[in-house]
């Protein structure tokens, strides 16, 4: 099924390279430095949503917000703001924006309000990690351990190591290891384990490949430390429980 097109608006290229990331799990992310290059985004390809920073290098987030109702009045607009803007928070939701964000901002708060805006659907599996995750961070602007976050969901299934983790969000390993475990309240290592199981689960859910090639392809490079990391269940039997429980939902039979 195509994605929702969500256009990103923000000149500050970190910031705009976390919202990306955590963005394009679940839509189509288009990006713009300036009011002008989103704008002319706008006019060449639909979009479904825009988010829309208030310091822009060319004109003020209120301007284009201002342009963009004039030309597109139903198109949701969620904004980003700096500390000590409650005056222009006040002026943009009077023009009519769905939803605003101070800075430093939590980015998984942000997908979530997108989600509730576009009632995006998604797996139950993959609803209740971000639950969770959204729970862990919020209050945590942190944007390097959002990034790493946002890593580990776009990339579970590779050679993901603190190292090469500590080395993208430009910290030293024990500072990531350590920042890491008092945001989310368990080790890196936990974390990423922990997503895997959950993808596993939505595939043994949804496919009929065999439980080699779905420990393979969530990144267990071997079938018995798979099995092992389900502690309850084993993959096959979870693939038969959430078949049968499936079937008497169907059937509207209760467990």
């Amino acid at each position: 099924m195509p994605r929702n097109r969500i256009l990103l608006v923000e000149d500050d290229e970190r910031v705009r390279e976390v919202v990306a990331l955590v963005l394009g799990e679940a839509y189509d992310v288009k990006e713009a430095a300036t009011g002008a290059e989103a704008l002319g985004v706008m006019l060449r390809e639909p979009v479904a949503a825009v988010v829309l920073d208030y310091r822009l290098p060319d004109q003020t987030g209120l301007e284009v917000l201002t342009r963009i109702q004039s030309i597109f009045p139903s198109l949701p607009v969620v904004m980003m703001t700096g500390y000590g803007s409650e005056g222009v928070c006040a002026a943009a939701l009077k023009l009519g924006i769905r939803d605003y964000f101070p800075k430093p901002l939590n980015v998984f708060d942000l997908r979530r309000s997108l989600d509730h805006i576009l009632s995006h659907d998604s797996t139950r599996a993959h609803r209740r990690g971000d639950e969770t995750t959204w729970a862990r961070l919020r209050g945590q602007p942190d944007l390097r351990i959002q990034k790493t976050v946002a890593l580990i969901h776009h990339h579970y299934w590779g050679h993901l190591t603190l190292p090469v983790l500590a080395h993208e969000v430009g910290m030293s390993e024990r500072r990531l290891s350590r920042r890491f475990r008092e945001v989310m309240g368990m080790t890196l290592r936990a974390y990423l384990v922990r997503v895997r199981l959950e993808k596993a689960q939505a595939l043994l859910t949804a496919k009929q490949d065999s439980i080699t090639e779905i420990a393979m392809a969530v990144g267990f490079g071997d079938l018995p430390r798979f099995d092992k990391m389900f502690k309850r269940y084993t993959p096959s039997a979870y693939r038969l429980q959430a078949s049968n429980e499936d079937m008497r939902h169907r059937e509207g039979v209760s467990p």
